[in-house]
């Protein structure tokens, strides 16, 4: 349980194997990459190395190359995502259930490879785009054509178009419509109005369709009249019957529709083309990050350096795996760290199956310095407790417990959703515990169970609280004792943490005379080691600068102390939240008792269930975010900084499959 030991590795290659090699580094996902055009002052390479370095900063050419095919990728992910983004959108989905129990497909490198350089891409992504913007065309097509029909379909027993009236010689016809609303008016003009005579089309609830005849087709004035009762002539420029015109429109849209629903079948039918696409995209996405490593390899036109961090313990067996890939066509060296390099060594945390769900917690502040200490063993047992102390109820504990336990077993999760759903299920162990050490069943307390009687011994469990606090922050002046000694700071070791070691045992020393009349006498030794511990900081921060100017830093030492304190008063929200939600669900259960006979055992659950979920989740949200202040400003403020690098392998970015196993090309 510790972080793991790193090693670094150069390559030296001839540079027609760049592409070979990365894919092959990538494939064992095993080692970072160093830029070595960033950091090559700093390492301690050989001449030779070194002027390949230089070579390739001075040629600019490769290095447009390189930027420009990475560009190209990034256009290629985007259009594969769109693609795959569009298939989906027709595909079948399949239930919660069934995509949680499935998780991502299992594949391996070789598989993923192989694939892409098989997958005819390009046509396929147009393909795509072509078939899903062909559905927008005959949708857009369909509802014209609709609109039109519509429109038209009141005309379909008309026997004549307004072209064929134009042409009449003694009479003039015009075609249009007048609103239901004013057709008494237009009517009784027409009947009083012997010039003019008319023929009904169509009556619907809105319009009536009509001929309007015209005796003297040369009066103008009379068709203006017309337009006076609200006749709107008919907008048409056919020589076709509105009926056939209407038949025309009922043909496309049924050929639409047919065409529509042949590419709907096929894109509905294209889940194997979604996996190949999925597959694609993370081939090209590894392509991608290949040409990103590229960009850190020293190079000329005929040699090629890389040099790389990882783990000790895969050292060996990775350079077995591309020596009896490339033989004598690569030279790989193990190289020593130098100390100026410390800063740059990434960090890979190394845990056991009960600890690792914690890692997360502990790089959410930031990842450990190479050489600092894995705090995550530490903050394990003191987040669970906490946890466990402000939730402290057994039926609480129980639902996280089953509502975590179902989808282990039974969901196949990615490895970080996996390790973020042990960890809840961690907890929930603790939660039970507290819970039943309290005596606390969703608000109600069974006496048989209960060990301590929070609501009526505030003051014991506040005690317990401050003594976890005592015992959490000593560990942490500890692990800052270590720290300093590692780093050869023995004074500050001194002053910031064995003085402070001291001051606890000399608080835990009083509390003991004050409880036991018998231990009275350790009230004076607490004194004494307390002051002591005083003049022993003073003293150290004047050996650390080397002169009395130190004794300023002594005392702000003395005065920062005062903080300390603060930090042990904390830990009372252990007692304070866990009394808060046992008070707030017995409160709940007071409120269900109160309602009649009948409503409490048919409303009265819906409300239980109802109140005791969301108190739940209160307790949750405010148990996550005080125990985490616990460990990053009482625990972590005293010892960690944080500020180290994460490790990153040059590896697949596994955003639609799980690579099955880490392995090497072979052609």
């Amino acid at each position: 349980m510790a972080i793991s030991q790193m090693g670094k590795l150069t390559i030296l290659a001839p540079n027609q194997y760049i592409d070979e090699l990365l894919a092959q580094v990538q494939g064992l996902q095993q080692m970072q990459v160093i830029d070595l055009n960033d950091v090559r002052n700093k390492i301690n390479l050989t001449d030779e190395v070194h002027d390949v370095i230089e070579a390739y900063v001075d040629d600019v050419d490769l290095d447009q190359v390189d930027r420009s095919v990475m560009a190209e990728l990034d256009e290629r992910k985007y259009e594969i995502e769109r693609a795959i983004e569009l298939v989906e959108n027709y595909v079948p989905k399949p239930s919660f259930m069934e995509r949680m129990r499935k998780g991502k497909p299992k594949v391996s490198f070789r598989q993923i490879e192989f694939h892409g350089q098989a997958f005819e891409e390009a046509e396929i992504v147009e393909r795509v785009k072509y078939l899903t913007s062909q559905i927008d065309v005959l949708e857009e097509r369909i509802e014209s054509y609709r609109e039109k029909y519509d429109e038209l379909s009141p005309w379909r027993k008309l026997e004549i178009t307004p072209n064929e009236l134009r042409r009449f010689s003694f009479v003039r016809g015009v075609i249009g419509r007048i609103p239901s609303t004013n057709e008494d008016q237009f009517f009784h003009f027409i009947k009083e109005n012997d010039e003019l005579e008319y023929e009904m089309v169509f009556v619907d609830e809105n319009d009536y369709g009509i001929i309007v005849f015209l005796k003297d087709p040369e009066n103008r004035e009379l068709l203006q009249e017309l337009r006076e009762y609200q006749f709107v002539p008919l907008n048409y420029s056919s020589n076709k019957l509105p009926k056939e015109l209407l038949d025309e429109y009922d043909e496309v849209i049924e050929q639409s529709k047919e065409s529509r629903k042949l590419i709907l079948a096929e894109l509905k039918d294209s889940q194997e083309l979604l996996d190949e696409l999925k597959l694609q995209y993370e081939y090209v996405s590894n392509l991608s990050e290949r040409e990103q490593a590229k960009v850190m390899v020293a190079r000329s036109n005929h040699l090629m350096v890389i040099q790389g961090w990882i783990e000790k313990e895969n050292e060996d067996r990775f350079i077995h795996d591309l020596q009896n890939r490339f033989g004598e066509e690569l030279v790989i060296r193990k190289t020593d760290i130098r100390e100026d390099e410390q800063d740059e060594i990434p960090t890979k945390l190394k845990n056991n199956w009960l600890v690792r769900p914690f890692e997360n917690l502990v790089t959410m502040y930031g990842t450990p310095h190479y050489n600092e200490v894995d705090p995550t063993p530490y903050v394990m047992p003191f987040f669970t407790v906490f946890f466990g102390m402000m939730l402290a109820d057994l039926g609480y504990g129980l639902i996280l417990f089953i509502a975590t336990l179902i989808p282990m077993l039974f969901f196949n999760f990615d490895e970080g959703t996996y390790e973020n759903v042990k960890l809840v299920n961690i907890l929930s162990w603790s939660v039970m515990l507290w819970g039943a050490i309290y005596g606390s069943f969703f608000g109600y307390t069974i006496e048989w169970m209960q060990l301590i009687d929070l609501q009526n011994q505030v003051i014991e469990v506040l005690g317990i609280s401050v003594a976890i606090g005592l015992v959490h922050m000593a560990i942490a002046f500890a692990l800052n004792v270590y720290l300093q000694h590692k780093r050869g700071n023995n004074a500050i070791a001194v002053a910031e943490g064995v003085v402070w070691i001291a001051v606890i045992f000399a608080i835990v020393l009083a509390v003991l005379g004050m409880a036991f009349e018998s231990l009275s006498f350790l009230l004076t030794l607490a004194g004494w080691i307390g002051a002591i511990s005083m003049i022993a900081m003073v003293i150290a921060y004047i050996v650390e600068a080397g002169s009395i100017a130190g004794l300023g830093n002594g005392l702000l030492g003395l005065i920062n102390g005062v903080s300390y304190f603060g930090d042990i008063i904390s830990y009372a929200r252990l007692m304070a939240l866990g009394l808060s939600g046992l008070s707030i669900g017995a409160a709940f259960n007071l409120i269900v008792s109160e309602l009649p006979g009948v409503a409490r055992f048919t409303l009265g659950v819906l409300i239980f269930i109802a109140l005791h979920l969301f108190n739940m989740f209160l307790s949750v949200l405010t148990g996550a975010v005080h125990s985490l202040r616990l460990i990053f400003v009482e625990f972590f403020g005293k010892f960690y900084t944080g500020n180290g690098k994460p490790f990153k392998p040059l590896q697949v970015e596994e955003k639609y499959v799980e690579i099955q196993n880490h392995e090497i090309m072979e052609d």
